[in-house]
């Protein structure tokens, strides 16, 4: 049987004490690290394309937090993403349940 990948994302203030080839015990081992920098001000294409939301939806939903002109709608990522994220929880709950 074959080993599996599995993706962890960490969201902390300090970067976790993990290092490569670091074997986690019950867990495994530390094959790959990625570190994510945001930049100060991201478009709403930028987060339409990320989320996969029409840059409309954006626009409509997170409207309040524009830190551009009515033209160039930029924003802050750290302000609006967990709003993003959220929100594509919330929108997948739509609709009729199926019968059992």
């Amino acid at each position: 049987m074959g080993m599996n990948k599995y993706i962890v994302i960490v969201e902390a203030e300090h970067p976790p004490q993990v290092f490569l080839h670091d074997t986690i015990p019950n867990v495994g081992k530390v094959l790959e690290l990625k570190a994510e920098e945001f930049p100060n001000r991201v478009t709403a294409a930028w987060l339409a394309q990320r989320f996969n939301l029409s840059r409309k939806t954006i626009i409509e939903k997170i409207g309040a937090f524009n830190k551009g002109d009515d033209n160039k709608h930029l924003y802050d990522p750290k302000e609006v993403m967990p709003i993003l994220e959220n929100f594509n929880v919330i929108a997948s709950k739509r609709g009729a349940q199926r019968k059992k």
